[in-house]
């Protein structure tokens, strides 16, 4: 295997957390085998992920830590559809120009564009995601700002009045949003109430809105109101949208960007 096709840390640390999510340990032989890396770099990964409160270091391994098990969680909502989300993501990366003040939302389609972004500089990078500042922290070209508030363990993100009251404090360039459900009806759906509460107040401040929804996400209603279609400027989504629906919302005056996992 040649040096371009080594996993760059951000990948690295993603794998290993899957990894530590379904075998609860792993050792440093093993994840330096699989990941084609020396073992000193996957010491020097395990020393960070333990840092971060992922994981604890043993004798040759490390082990997952209890308190992370909504990371080892998020962990495997990221493994799914992986291909998906990183199509989705890499359409949305395009559309960021040198200068950009960009909002990244919760989920596991916002840490795929935080990986996106890691390529380029001088932007403005706004998010209330532990995960995606996580891979955003420490980039010489690149400004990270992280939201306060409460942090919300399954979705690894920052949510509550002090999240809110953040929002109101800044202005941004593109917001990507992802939400649970889209509908013609009932517009811009959420799981939660606390998540959906920060995600009205980061619309409140972008200038545009990119819609990050793969296709299981549409004609589909969640628990909480987020938003009108109205608001949406663009929908990015992947090759397998009801075309029916896809046409309802171009009615509605919504840009639509179709991607392929293939690439």
């Amino acid at each position: 295997m040649n040096d371009n096709s080594r996993p760059l840390q951000p990948e690295r640390f993603l794998k290993i957390q899957e990894f530590l999510s379904t075998r609860h340990t792993v050792k440093v032989s093993e994840l330096s085998r699989e990941l084609n890396v020396s073992e000193n770099t996957i010491r020097r990964d395990l020393i960070a992920l333990e840092d971060a409160g992922i994981c604890f270091r043993t004798k040759g391994g490390a082990g997952l830590l209890q308190s992370s098990v909504s990371g080892a969680t998020f962990s495997r909502r990221l493994s799914q559809n992986r291909g998906v989300k990183s199509a989705l993501a890499r359409a949305s990366a395009a559309l960021v120009q040198s200068g950009d003040t960009v909002i990244i939302g919760s989920g596991t389609t916002a840490y795929e564009i935080a990986v996106k972004l890691c390529e380029m500089e001088h932007i403005t990078v706004i998010t209330s995601s532990l995960e995606a500042a996580q891979i955003l922290t420490g980039l010489p070209e690149l400004t990270l700002i992280l939201s306060g508030g409460i942090v919300h363990g399954p979705s690894r993100s920052m949510v509550g009045s002090p999240a809110e009251n953040f929002f109101d404090t800044v202005n941004a360039d593109i917001l990507f949003l992802s939400v649970k459900g889209v509908s013609i009806e009932k517009g811009l759906t959420d799981h939660t109430m606390v998540e959906a509460s920060v995600k009205q107040r980061m619309i409140n401040c972008a200038k545009r809105v990119i819609l990050i929804a793969d296709s299981s996400k549409l004609e589909q209603t969640a628990l909480s109101y987020v938003c009108d279609l109205s608001v949406v400027d663009n929908l990015i989504t992947d090759e397998h949208a009801n075309p029916a629906f896809l046409e309802a919302l171009r009615k509605r005056g919504i840009g639509i960007i179709q991607v392929s996992a293939k690439g």
